[in-house]
This record gives C-alpha cells, structure tokens and sequence, in this order.
C-alpha cells in the first residue's frame, strides 16, 4: 500500500449519486468520515487501518455507540485498533473534582475497563483477530521510543510555542468540563496537560506507533493539537508519515462534534 500524506485532499467522488457506489458497499452504518460512510470502500482503500480513539468519560461514546461503531468499523476495515486513555492521567480529572488520588485512580480504570472489555468483546464476535493486541490503553506505549521521543517532542513546544500552548489548554478545559463545575484555574489546567500529553503521540502519529503504513484516526471532535501541527504552525512537528485524523460524526442521532462534552 502507497503511503498517504499527511492533509490529504477531500476523495474523489465524495458526491456522486448512490447509483455509482461500489455494488459490493455494505449498507449505511450512520457514521461518517471525511464526508462518506463509514462503510464506504473508499475509506479502507485509502487508509487501510482504522484507530478509534474512544474516551469513556464523554457522553458521545455510550456503551450502545462504541458496540455499533466497533461493528461498523470492523465491517469496513480488515485492520481495526481501538485507543483508549490511562487510569494515572484519567485520574487528574477526579482529582481537580475534589477525589482523593485512590479514589480518582479506582474509579478512572473502572471506567477504562469497562468500555476496553466492550470494545473487545465486540471486535472478536465480529471475527477480528487478537483483540487484546489491538485495544489499547495509551499507558503500552509509555516505553515506546518513539512514543517517548514524541511525547518528549510536544512537551518542549507546550513550554516554547504559544500555538501549541493554546491548543493543549483548549483541549485540556474540554476534558475537564465533564468533571470540574466551574472553569478550571490555572493549576487544574497545567496538571491535567499530562492527559494531552499522554494522548499527542498517538494523535499525531498513529501510523507510526502502530507500524502500520497508513492509518485514519477518527474522534468525534476536532482535536486542536493536531489541527496546530496539521498546518505548520509547530516548528520541529509534523504530523507523522501515513496518519490522519478526521472527525467522526454519528447521524443516527443527529449528533456531531458540536457535542462540547
């Protein structure tokens, strides 16, 4: 398979009429990438492995959507991963909230496993092989070299670059909305980049972190650390040879990434 590079155009013939489809595509699934149908060939044809980055914290992914999502995309895709977040930087949530750190970390990987066993549950009853392989929680990649070179790589512009300090604090009050009942001060937002420094490497780089020659990360919102580095406005980052991300949107129930949560 050809490398993609990274800021792909729109694919070629995204609107033509339902009678030019593929005879083969499987019927809708509800979710959309990139303007087409999660089911739509086109996609596995052009990316090859799919990376859904789920967060067990966030409304949008119950139970009922991740099970229908990892169908779906196991119905696309011959090579399916699925992302989620470690209980240690999970944690920070609960503790900005006022949670003691035992109690933040217990209650951080319930939730975690939870939503990793469905994930697996789901993907082997849909025939994918070796589940455990392919959902992760980002703490397997701690000892990764490429993932620590990375990481390493992110942090130093949080500390240099003010657009990725923008971004990093935009995503951070994002992930703390669901815990926090007022805005977060200062402290509680420089404590909890550790969770967007924790997930950076996989966003910008899935491809890479999974050795895979191309990879479609797909989340239901946009992701402004991508989005900063995507454009060139990082010097020292790129986003990794191969890898996307895009934006998931579930219109089963009219849900998009206008969910703030």
């Amino acid at each position: 398979m050809s490398r993609v590079r990274n800021s792909a155009p729109p694919l070629a013939g995204v609107d033509d009429p339902p009678g030019d489809a593929a005879p083969d595509t499987p019927g809708a699934s509800g979710f959309r990438v990139e303007g087409l149908d999660l089911h739509d060939p086109r996609l596995a044809e052009r990316y090859g492995t799919l990376v859904l980055g789920l967060s067990p914290f966030n409304s949008f992914y119950s139970t009922q959507t991740v099970t229908d999502l990892c169908q779906s995309a196991a119905a696309s895709f011959s090579d399916v991963h699925v992302v989620l977040p470690g209980a240690p930087e999970s944690a920070l949530r609960y503790i900005s909230a006022g949670k003691t750190p035992r109690h933040a970390v217990q209650r951080s990987k319930r939730v975690i496993h939870t939503m990793r066993n469905v994930a697996r549950r789901t993907l082997a009853d849909c025939g994918v092989p070796d589940t455990d392989e392919r959902v992760h929680v980002m703490t397997r990649f701690a000892s990764h070299p490429r993932y620590q070179k990375s990481r390493a790589r992110i942090e130093n512009a949080y500390r240099t670059q003010a657009p990725m300090r923008e971004a990093v604090h935009a995503m951070t009050r994002t992930a703390l909305a669901t815990s926090t009942d007022s805005e977060p001060s200062p402290a509680q937002i420089e404590i909890n980049t550790r969770y967007i420094f924790a997930e950076a490497p996989l966003l910008l780089d899935a491809a890479g972190m999974l050795a895979r020659p191309s990879a479609l990360f797909v989340y239901h919102r946009r992701v402004p650390v991508y989005d900063v580095v995507a454009a060139g406005r990082i010097p020292g980052l790129a986003v990794g040879a191969g890898h996307a991300l895009s934006v998931l949107t579930d219109e089963r129930n009219d849900r998009g990434d206008d969910d703030s949560r």
